[in-house]
């Protein structure tokens, strides 16, 4: 396959190297300037490090490939959707990969025509300098159809799978993407505020907080059609929680370095939907005020 991934940070880069291991052809797209990129690319369990140079933003390339996979945060994700489009066939399927929910409806938009997939991956990967990338957790990765072509790209999920497993296709990608999103209100505000390991969260002292933010989250998931009780939210919160306990999540990373997090596409997303619900979510807001206070301190 031909494939032009957009936005090489760390999950990004992961899978530039995992699908160029498979002998698929890698193309990026990226903010950087530059017409190659050489990226040190290290699997899980402490194997050996790979070297792969890519070519880097030529648009033949992109109108040529087979397959488009976006990785950018979601805040980015309308614009870099809008620079492909000079060069994008229509009948390119588009992958779209980022944490949290909300980016839908205007890729739609932009895309009428073209086949869009969505996904969401709980593989985990560590950049320790721009050029190399550790993958750092192994977890399933979902991706389904948001649209009626979309939903013909099933025998992506084995493409995917192939190089990173276990990837599944789902016929309702928003339960995976509420399940991710879930997780994520519980784990990325607390360790980007207090700056610690994802385990750091199962000290005694972040329960309370914990369960409150579970009970919120499982009302607007019921209320919009996907129920979970607050108990069985919690337990998969902490089940994360302990197997990813080494690991830093992105939005710490994010506030650690001073760049902007995706936290209007996660908690935002979540407070968005409540209000629409009318249901009250005041510890999750205070979550995401206490981020948005932050990222407008930085520096």
């Amino acid at each position: 396959m031909k494939i032009t991934l957009v936005g090489a940070g760390a999950i990004g880069s992961l899978w530039a190297g995992a699908l160029a291991k498979q002998g698929h052809s890698l193309h990026l797209w990226r903010r950087q300037p530059g017409s190659t990129y050489t990226l040190n690319w290290q699997g899980s369990h402490l194997s050996s490090a790979e070297t792969f140079s890519f070519d880097c933003n030529q648009p033949h390339q992109l109108a040529d490939s087979n397959i488009i996979i976006i990785t950018v945060k979601a805040f980015q994700v309308t614009d870099a959707v809008t620079t492909l489009l000079p060069w994008l066939s229509a009948e390119t399927p588009v992958v779209i990969m980022h944490n949290g929910m909300g980016t839908e409806d205007e890729v739609l938009t932009l895309l009428p025509d073209n086949p869009v997939i969505y996904a969401t991956t709980a593989q985990a990967a560590f950049r320790p300098d721009p050029h190399s990338v550790r993958h750092t957790g192994n977890g399933p990765t979902y991706l389904g159809g948001v649209n009626r072509a979309g939903q013909e790209c099933a025998a992506l999920a084995e493409l995917l799978h192939a190089a990173l497993p276990p990837c599944h296709w789902q016929t309702d990608i928003h339960a995976p993407q509420w399940q991710k999103l879930a997780i994520n209100c519980a784990v990325n505000p607390l360790t980007a505020i207090h700056q610690c390991r994802n385990g750091d969260l199962s000290a005694p002292c972040y329960a309370d907080e914990l369960t409150a933010i579970c009970q919120e989250v499982s009302a607007v998931m019921t209320a919009a059609g996907y129920p979970v009780t607050t108990d069985a939210l919690r337990q998969q919160v902490i089940t994360v929680i302990n197997a990813t306990a080494t690991n830093y999540s992105s939005m710490q990373q994010d506030v650690a370095h001073q760049r902007p997090t995706e936290i209007d596409a996660i908690t935002g997303f979540l407070i968005q939907q409540a209000n629409h619900f009318q249901i009250a979510t005041p510890v999750n807001t205070r979550l995401w005020q206490q981020i948005k206070d932050l990222e407008q301190h930085y520096g």
